[in-house]
This record gives C-alpha cells, structure tokens and sequence, in this order.
C-alpha cells in the first residue's frame, strides 16, 4: 500500500472504531453526524451510488403519517429524494449551464408545462394548502427521478440497466416477502388489501408496479452484453414476477400485461399508424353502437372477485354487485360532478378527495363508500387530472403520454444498435403497461410508481437524444 492509501484505510478504521466506541456509550449524537458526513460524501464524489440506493429502496419503504400536521412521507425513499432534489438546485445555482438538447426536449417542455399549470390550479385550488403539498412532492418526484436520473445515463446509457436493476430487486424481495405471507393466509383473496402492507397499500398498487417491471426484465433478458449469470437472474426475476402478478390477484395489472403483448404484437408486425387509428376508431364505433346491449350484459354479471382465475376475469365486468367495480364507477361519477361544476380549473392538486363526498349518487355508493373526504382518489390517471386540474391538465397529462410513446417507439423503429432497441421498447412498453393501468387506477402520486415511471421517461428522452445526435454526425460526416 502506497502512503495515500495508508491514510484513507487510517482514517476510515477510526472513524469506525469511533462510532462503535459512541454506540457503546449511547452518544448517537456521533454517528448521526456521522451518517450526515458519509451522505455528503457520497452526494458529492458518489451520486450515482445515492440514486441506486433510492431505487433499491423504495420497494420496501414505508409510509409515515402524522395527522396533526396533514403530512405523510415514505420513508426513507422520500426523504432521499428531498434530498437528492435540493442539491440539484443547489447545483444549478453555481453551474447554470445545462444540456439544452434536454430541457429545450418536447417531453421536458411538456413537463415543464405540466408543472406550471399544476402551480397555476394549485393557487386558485379549493385547499391551497393540500395542493400546493402535492406540486411539492410532483416536484421532488420529477426532479430526483427524471433530471437527475438523466444526468446519471446521459454519458454512460448502461446505468440505466443497473437503476432499473435496483429497484427490480427491491421489488422482488417484496414479492418474496409478500407471496411468503400469503402462503400462510392458504393463498386467499381475502387478505389481499392488507397483505402486501407495510410496503404497498394495496394490491393495486402492487400489481400495478409488477405489471410495469414485466416488460422491463423481458427486455433486458435479451440485452447483447449479458453473460451467462445475467441471463440466469432475468429469468428467475420474470417468473416470480409472473408469481407475484397472478397472485397479486389485480385485474388492472393481468389487462395492462395482456395489452402490453398486444402491443408488442402490432410494433412486432410493423402494422402502420394510421391503421391502428382506424382500428380503434372502429372497435370504439362498435362500443358505442352497441352500447346499451354491452351496459345490459354488464349489469346481469353477478360474479364477484374470486381466487379462481377465470372468474377473476369475468368479474371485471360486473357493474352489478362487485363492491370494487361499483365503487370504481362511484368515484368516476363523483369527478365527473366536479368537472361539470369547474371544467377549466378542477377542484385543485390533491383536492379530489376532499371534496368528492358531496357528489357521490346513492344508486353507486357502496359498503366501501366514505363520506369522509378519506377515501382516495378518483381512481383513473386521466379523469382524476381532469377533475382536479381541469381540461387544461388533462391535455397535459395526454400530450406527455403520447410525446413520450412516440419517441419511444420512434427511437426503437431508427436505432441500429440492439441495445438502444431493446432499452427503447422495454420502457415504451413498461410505460404502455402504467397507461392502460392508469385507466382503472393512480398511483402517480406515491414514489412506489413515481420512480419507475419517471425514469423510463428519463431512459426515452436519453436515448432518443443520443440518437439524434448520432444522426446530425452522420449528415456531417456524409
């Protein structure tokens, strides 16, 4: 060992020994300022180790309330992105210089634009203070897992695969974890709101996150530079995620998998666009002809949510007696009685479920029906938006969803590498899977989601940026 090794391997054995040492004298004043210095040190010289931790983390973090104050984090998950949020703004106030290939990016524009109208809907909100609370945890959101996730893959793509990696095997440790407890309960459906707890709320949420790694692991199986073990690991995660997804026993998740195959299937044919438009212009036409014959046949369906998989399925259309679908249909009623009410603006960020109580209608209010403003949200990525920021965000829900899947497949369709293909389609894919999720459900507002789902915006909008680079060299070239 050289001398400056001897000084670092000098330094970082007394260091521990000093913290064993006030450990054993319970002075944690030490190694709580001891974990603040190491934080420090690793925001500084490893950022990139800070935000893997985040993404391993975040499976398992739990959430914290405090009723007196109205606040909740999920801890430590949260917290790290706080964290990771204000130092990407301390950052910008000694380097303004930033890569204006990415902010000048439609999909950051149309981010950008979100954020601002959820500024403007939150300032003229029914509960400022609510609102304003959600745009914070929109912000922390989006900057700790798309800025800041960009500035990671920018220069090296392949940490995109080691980010998506970490929280997968967060994700299936849970799975493990949860499938181990549901074991126990016989495998039963009854459990299924609380047995995923304490690290997902339910088993929505949980399917949902399986659903949209699914795709991801498939993909990355087939990434060129895999060895022997890599491939092994993809494997092994697929199939239990497939456990994890079928026992999840969350019909939104089997459909958004179902529709990812779909999917995958016409980008796979290379059927053009504006058939698929046609397409479901005509299946759209069909359901609307034939709309009071499907409600009739809706409204006969009395099989309730089942452990069997065939009756699962079959309950998705019981509009009847299933209290889940029922009460799904109550929320969907009471936004619309907001939006109605304030088209333009909506109730305010985060209002939804405060004030959503006064518009329910008794013929769809359940025995899972609250008055209370305790309830949840509207249950739909798109009316809840709607209700809550008007049509104005709606249509910035909509126009970043449809900018981020057509770079996406865009980038999939130009690329000439297989690695840039397959990261490209997976995250188009796994975002597909949140989307068609998204109509039945939301969970944007939790980091569960928020990670996953703002860094496959961040893997798109890099790859999409590096291959368009690439280009304008070859016209140099040329």
């Amino acid at each position: 060992m050289n001398r400056e090794k001897l000084i670092i391997f000098g330094c970082s054995l007394a260091f521990i020994l000093l913290n064993c040492f006030a450990i054993t004298k319970e002075i944690f004043l030490v190694p709580l300022l001891s974990a603040g210095l190491l934080f420090i040190y690793i925001a500084i010289y490893r950022f990139d180790f800070l935000v893997y931790f985040m993404a391993f983390v975040t499976p398992f973090s739990i959430t914290f309330s405090d009723s007196k104050i109205n606040v909740s984090l999920s801890i430590p998950s949260e917290v790290i992105m706080i964290m990771l949020t204000m130092l990407f703004f301390f950052r910008m106030l000694y380097d303004i210089r930033n890569d204006r290939q990415i902010l000048t990016h439609p999909v950051t524009v149309a981010i950008f634009v979100y954020l601002i109208w959820l500024l403007f809907t939150s300032i003229a909100s029914t509960f400022p203070i609510v609102s304003f609370k959600f745009l914070l945890s929109k912000i922390w959101f989006i900057v700790s897992c798309y800025f800041i996730v960009i500035q990671l893959i920018k220069k090296d793509i392949k940490k995109a695969i080691s980010y998506i990696n970490c929280y997968a095997i967060g994700l299936l440790g849970v799975i493990l974890i949860v499938t181990s407890k549901h074991a126990m309960q016989g495998f039963s459906p009854y459990g299924l709101h609380w047995i995923m707890s304490p690290f997902y709320n339910d088993h929505t949420a949980y399917g949902a996150a399986i659903a949209f790694f699914i795709p991801l692991m498939a993909g990355f199986l087939f990434l060129p530079q895999n060895g022997k073990w890599q491939r092994i690991f993809y494997c092994i995660a697929i199939l239990i995620m497939l456990t994890g997804l079928y026992l999840s026993f969350c019909r939104a998740a089997w459909l958004s998998t179902i529709g990812v195959v779909i999917i995958l299937i016409v980008i796979k044919l290379k059927i053009k666009f504006p058939w698929l438009v046609v397409g479901i212009a005509i299946v759209a036409g069909f359901s609307y002809y034939f709309s009071d014959e499907i409600l009739y046949k809706m409204s006969r369906n009395e099989q309730d949510s089942s452990s069997t998989f065939s009756e699962q399925i079959r309950s998705i259309s019981n509009i009847n007696t299933d209290a889940s679908n029922v009460e799904r249909l109550n929320r969907w009623v009471a936004a619309f009685g907001i939006i109605e009410d304030s088209p333009v603006l909506g109730c305010g960020p985060g209002a939804y479920q405060f004030v959503y109580a006064s518009y329910q209608k008794g013929k769809y209010k359940t025995i899972i029906s609250t008055n209370f403003g305790d309830g949840g949200n509207a249950h739909s990525e798109f009316i809840g938006p709607c209700a809550e920021t008007g049509f104005p965000g709606l249509i910035t829900v909509v126009v970043m969803m449809i900018l981020i899947l057509y770079f996406g497949i865009k980038t999939y369709i130009k690329a000439q590498d297989k690695m840039t293909k397959i990261l490209s389609l997976s995250a188009t894919l796994a975002l597909i899977s949140y989307y068609i999720h998204g109509v039945l459900n939301n969970f944007l507002d939790t980091d569960k989601l928020s990670l996953p789902f703002w860094g496959a915006f961040a893997i798109i909008v890099v790859l999409h940026t590096r291959l368009k680079n690439s280009f304008n060299i070859e016209k140099k070239d040329g």
